[in-house]
């Protein structure tokens, strides 16, 4: 059952509303419980990579170390994808409901109780305490011009889905190109060691099977998060196109959204801030040439 919620915000409300104070702590608890995520996604993650880049030393100086190296390995895999993974989908999930109470209050969206239960007061000003991102949560939606609604939210949900989209895409071939060097690697030495067979396996590939696990893992649920993000994007387009959304089609928008912040693979920090200056300037943009055009 959901709630209804009767605003329909034109695009300047849509600017004042999201710098709102009750609002960005929203925004701010959505980035914390994040930003927790990765901490425990990609500590799992380094201890994979530690053991993939130490192998091709331990074959060159320790070669005796090589079983005891790929057992640590064979030990990781249960503990990163058993435990680990529990603590990270948790997290997510109130990451995504936290986005989706900001959304929901600032776009003037009903909020869907089939798909999560609302995080209560206490959560949120526990995750937001103390306001230190403040800045950095004002302005998230590129809200210019004065369009009314809907096509004001469907601006602001299509900047959403297409900043995701790329993000995904750029970092899945990232991830894969990575790979690819680090497996070619591991065989050059190999060769110039002239290793056996069995050195190799047990020495190279064996401590670097958790790290190209995850590679393979995260390259391809990148690319399927990229991808399940463009059919949202064509959905808004479509919608801007027509003119003639309604309620349930913005909603319909968002619930996918939802999922996609759910269940999405997630981008570490250092690599969403290389990218989020050039990707801001475009989102800006195209919110701009949607605003003046009326459609995208």
């Amino acid at each position: 059952m959901a709630t209804r919620n009767e605003a329909m915000p034109s695009m300047s409300e849509i600017r004042e509303t999201q710098n709102a104070e009750a609002n960005l702590r929203s925004r701010i608890a959505a980035h914390h419980f994040y930003s927790e995520a990765k901490w425990f996604h990609f500590g799992g993650t380094s201890v994979a990579l530690v053991l993939a880049l130490a192998s091709p030393f331990v074959l060159l100086f320790r070669p005796a170390w090589g079983p005891t190296l790929g057992a640590v390995g064979g030990v990781w895999i249960f503990t990163s994808r058993v435990l680990l993974e529990r603590f990270t989908r948790d997290l997510k999930v109130k990451g995504a409901t936290a986005q989706e109470r900001f959304d929901t209050a600032v776009l003037g969206l009903d909020w869907n109780d089939a798909l999560a239960r609302p995080l209560s007061e206490e959560e949120v000003h526990r995750a937001s305490r103390s306001m230190k991102n403040v800045e950095k949560a004002k302005d998230s939606y590129p809200a210019e011009g004065d369009d009314g609604w809907p096509q004001s939210v469907l601006i602001c949900q299509r900047s959403n889905a297409v900043w995701a989209r790329r993000q995904h895409q750029a970092y899945s071939r990232l991830v894969v190109s990575g790979a690819v060097v680090w497996f070619l690697v591991g065989a050059i030495v190999a060769i110039a060691d002239s290793a056996t067979l069995s050195d190799y396996l047990v020495t190279i590939l064996l401590p670097s099977l958790p790290a190209f696990l995850d590679t393979s893992d995260l390259a391809r649920t990148h690319s399927a998060a990229s991808s399940a993000r463009l059919l949202v994007e064509e959905k808004a387009d479509a919608l801007l196109k027509d003119g003639g959304a309604t309620r349930d089609d913005l909603r319909e928008i968002q619930d996918q959204m939802f999922g996609l912040r759910r269940d999405a693979p997630l981008v570490p920090q250092w690599f969403y801030k290389l990218i989020q200056p050039g990707y801001e300037r475009d989102m800006q943009f195209a919110a701009t040439q949607a605003a003046k055009k009326g459609r995208v």
